[in-house]
């Protein structure tokens, strides 16, 4: 019987814990078609659906790009290049898993608008 309830309870941590680091890319993929559609309607006066199909396909490769480089920016390699050159702050497994986590999160933002840019060059 406890170990039903612990799994119930390992498994709720775990949902809860993929939707906190959900939300914020999440937020992102929405606010930034949003933008997107308030920026081309104020500068053209219409919404070109291939226009915001090609700025949310660009905007969500420079993100997949950024989110790489951020999670590969603290790697002991690069780390260590970094600070031999520039001064870095010598590598440390804290902050690798930090750039991990933020790059993950600009990964799935960018992942959701490039689906999103799909879904709207389908329709």
């Amino acid at each position: 019987m406890s170990d039903s309830r612990s799994a119930g309870l390992q498994s709720k941590k775990k949902s809860s814990q993929i939707l906190s680091h959900m939300t914020k890319p999440v937020l992102a993929a929405v606010i930034i078609p949003l933008v997107d559609t308030l920026v081309l309607q104020i500068g053209f006066g219409f919404i070109s659906r291939n226009t915001l199909t090609l700025a949310l396909l660009l905007e969500g490769g420079i993100g997949l790009l950024s989110g790489v480089g951020i999670a590969l920016s603290s790697t002991p390699s690069i780390s260590r290049i970094g600070h031999a050159t520039i001064g870095t702050a010598a590598w440390s497994r804290d902050a690798e898993k930090n750039a991990e986590r933020v790059g993950l999160m600009w990964m799935t933002a960018a992942s959701l608008l490039v689906l999103l840019g799909f879904v709207l060059s389908i329709v």
